[in-house]
């Protein structure tokens, strides 16, 4: 038996990859094509149609991804504990050029058992993933810091579209 916490890690790539399909982005989750993690869990790949053929046009958008049951919403805030390591990690790569890179969070519903419901006609995974552009400067807090998500930043198929635009024009990810 897996532990709760994989659990949990499961149930956020399966939202993420249902998300970027509806998108009609190509996905790749670094679990399964990187043979280590080096703090960025996945890849949403721009595809685009270019002489009848679909091909993927080279903008991208990387992520961590985290779960968790306990994050605290209040006044159109998402709460969330971050480890210290993975929130420098995240202003690391916001300052150095690269690929963009965003925190993507599943908030789970506090019992286990209400996390996911399936019958013939439907399969419901309770609760809402959100995104936030991680930027500043590093934190000197050794465990973690508090982050807070507008809860503005649901992550939908037509947000997600929206970001990857706009790494394509070079705009700013806010």
């Amino acid at each position: 038996m897996i532990t709760t916490q994989h659990v949990e890690e499961d149930l956020s790539r399966a939202y993420v990859q249902a998300i970027a399909a509806r998108a009609r982005l190509n996905l790749s989750v670094h679990i399964d094509d990187r043979s280590h993690d080096y703090g960025i869990d996945g890849t949403f790949h721009q595809v685009q149609y270019v002489r009848n053929r679909r091909k993927e046009s080279g903008f991208k958008l990387d992520f961590q991804l985290k779960a968790c049951k306990n994050a605290q919403v209040s006044d159109g805030m998402i709460k969330y504990d971050l480890e210290s390591e993975t929130y420098n990690n995240l202003i690391d790569r916001d300052k150095n050029g690269g690929t963009p890179v965003i925190l993507l969070l599943l908030v789970l519903p506090d019992r286990e058992e209400d996390w996911l419901e399936f019958t013939e006609d439907e399969l419901i995974l309770r609760k809402c993933c959100y995104w936030k552009r991680i930027s500043g400067n590093h934190t000197k807090n050794s465990t973690s810091l508090r982050i807070e998500i507008p809860s503005k930043n649901r992550l939908t198929p037509e947000i997600l579209t929206a970001l990857i635009e706009k790494v394509a024009k070079g705009e700013e990810l806010s």
